[in-house]
Parts: C-alpha cells; sequence; structure tokens
C-alpha cells in the first residue's frame, strides 16, 4: 500500500487509539490526530492536505463533525473521508448525503467501533480508485 497521509478527528482517547493502531498494521503511518474541529483544522493548516479523514460526527469540544466535513468541502484538504460514529444510521446517511452534495467523496458511513479488516479494505478500495483515476488522467 503506498503511503496515505490520514487524519483522524475523534475526541474519544480509546476510539483514537485504536484507530491509529489499525491505521498502522495496515502500513499507513502517517497519521495525524485531533480530538475536535479547531485542532484538526490547526493540523491541516500546519501539515497540509491529507489523503482520507476519518471523522466522528459528534464531538465534544468546538464544533461537530459536521463542521469539519463543511470545512473539507471548502478547503479541499482531504481527497476522500470516512464518517464514524454512534449515531444511528440514518443520521449517519444523511452526514453522508450532505457530503456527497458538497462534493467530498466519502467512503464509508460506519457505526463505531470499525473493525481492522472494514478499514483495511475501506484503505485498498482508495487506493485502487486514486491508482485508477491516475491512470485515467494520464491516458487523456
Amino acid at each position: 500500500m503506498r503511503s496515505l497521509r490520514v487524519l483522524i478527528v475523534e475526541d474519544n482517547p480509546f476510539q483514537l487509539m485504536a484507530l491509529h493502531q489499525m491505521l498502522n498494521a495496515s502500513g499507513v503511518y502517517d497519521v495525524l490526530t485531533a480530538a475536535n474541529v479547531t485542532d484538526a483544522c490547526r493540523a491541516l493548516a500546519r501539515r497540509g492536505s491529507v489523503d482520507l479523514a476519518i471523522c466522528d460526527l459528534n464531538l465534544d469540544r468546538s464544533g461537530s463533525g459536521r463542521d469539519l466535513l463543511q470545512h473539507l468541502s471548502i478547503s479541499h484538504q482531504a481527497a476522500a473521508v470516512i464518517i464514524l460514529s454512534h449515531a444511528e444510521q440514518a443520521e449517519r446517511e444523511e452526514a453522508a448525503r450532505l457530503a456527497r452534495q458538497a462534493g467530498l467523496w466519502v467512503l464509508a458511513a460506519l457505526q463505531k467501533p470499525v473493525k481492522p479488516n472494514t478499514l483495511h479494505q475501506l484503505l485498498e478500495l482508495y487506493q485502487q480508485n486514486t491508482r485508477y483515476n491516475e491512470r485515467a488522467r494520464l491516458a487523456l
């Protein structure tokens, strides 16, 4: 797997650590972490855009995951997003629909906790699509 840069925005320290470890187990080591929207925006400003943002919808402080999705749709600082939340399926799907309407590539809107295999498959999906898009662009 090519080296990816991933941002995790999660206010639960245990969930944050588990996601970070799952990414490392999948060969992703360039991981930015933030517990809230303000910290996420600062990390993106300091370190630059990411390939993938993994975002909780319900954050305790400094805005919600929806605020971050809106920021990402305007700033174009993430090529794709995964929404993770304890929220009901309808709420996750609505957030994903709005994010897509705003121009974001939403890989999934999943119930927490995510399984390592599911996360790995989503990383592979991202890689396959970006390789395909790169080949198509070069063919033009």
